[in-house]
């Protein structure tokens, strides 16, 4: 039975779609270890960081209103796209089977691309600034605290250090290291036989395209390195999370939660994590402290 060009297109059109979704269902991101996912209206959104939130004290008398100071950070939304040309001949002669392949590849690199951009922000934190004019990952943050101080969120040197970067995050803050702002999810699209694109072209036309920002969240969420991944410098790095404080002096509340590695520093934070008993037999009082995320975009 010959099938109609309408009729092959209807097919191209929904096989690709259960196949984006297939491949979507082939993955599991880990994005959300590090980001938090913010929803965009706009171009670009201006966050106006508080400079410090009151804490929450006993009413005795009026309250006490203070006026919040803040910084001016924006994060642009760009356009990511991927696409192809598929000449018409090709739906003429029902040859459509290979584009339902590419649509599930599609739908597997939807799945990663905020795992793709978020890692590799993070891993790009010792070289790019945050809100504060500091690069996101350094050792002297301003505190304006009276009088004003400084914070480090780091281990090790980040000028002189050239090891497999690693990072200790606090997954459980209302805002994470990272935030994955999101204007148009990506989708798959299909430009069909009828349009003016074709007829001009003798083509159709396939592909994805979205609208994503990613910028940097709060520095004292998260400590990086690029030491070695040793047990002395993850228990500095859990002790330096902890320790973080408001400008009045009081805890943030910080804790370390997830290790952050790529592939090169796999096997030391096993090590670290996945054993109960050290070599000279002696307890490991870091067995599952914390939960371990080893990404491939983290190099």
């Amino acid at each position: 039975m010959a099938f109609t060009e309408a009729q092959i297109i209807e097919a191209l059109t929904v096989g690709s779609n259960a196949a984006f979704v297939e491949g979507l269902n082939t993955v599991t991101p880990q994005w959300d270890a590090v980001a938090t996912r913010v929803p965009s209206s706009g171009s670009s959104e201006l966050y106006g960081w508080l400079k410090d939130l009151p804490g929450i004290v006993e009413w005795t008398g009026p309250r006490m209103l203070k006026e919040l100071g803040s910084h001016g950070y924006a994060i642009l939304n760009k356009t990511y796209e991927a696409s192809i040309k598929i000449k018409r001949e090709d739906l003429e002669d029902d040859k459509i089977g290979k584009y339902s392949i590419l649509a599930r590849a599609w739908g597997r690199e939807t799945g990663l691309f905020p795992d793709k951009n978020s890692f590799a922000l993070l891993a790009a934190g010792f070289t790019t600034l945050c809100y504060d004019g500091q690069n996101f990952f350094d050792t002297d943050h301003p505190v304006e605290s009276t009088p004003a101080t400084v914070f480090s969120n780091v281990i090790g040197d980040p000028l002189t250090d050239t090891g497999s970067p690693w990072f200790l995050v606090d997954d459980m803050q209302i805002l994470k290291p990272i935030i994955f702002q999101e204007r148009r999810p990506l989708a798959l699209e299909f430009i069909g036989a009828t349009s003016e694109y074709a007829w001009f072209n003798n083509m159709v036309a396939q592909g994805v395209d979205g609208r994503h920002g990613y910028g940097f969240g709060f520095p004292q969420t998260a400590i990086g390195s690029k030491a070695a991944l040793s047990e002395a410098n993850f228990e500095a790095a859990f002790d330096r999370l902890a320790t973080m404080k408001k400008a009045d002096g009081t805890p943030i509340g910080t804790m370390g939660r997830v290790l952050v590695v790529g592939p090169a520093n796999r096997a030391a934070a096993e090590k670290i994590l996945n054993r109960q008993l050290l070599d000279n037999g002696g307890t490991n009082i870091n067995y599952q402290r914390v939960k371990l995320v080893v990404s491939p975009y983290i190099v």
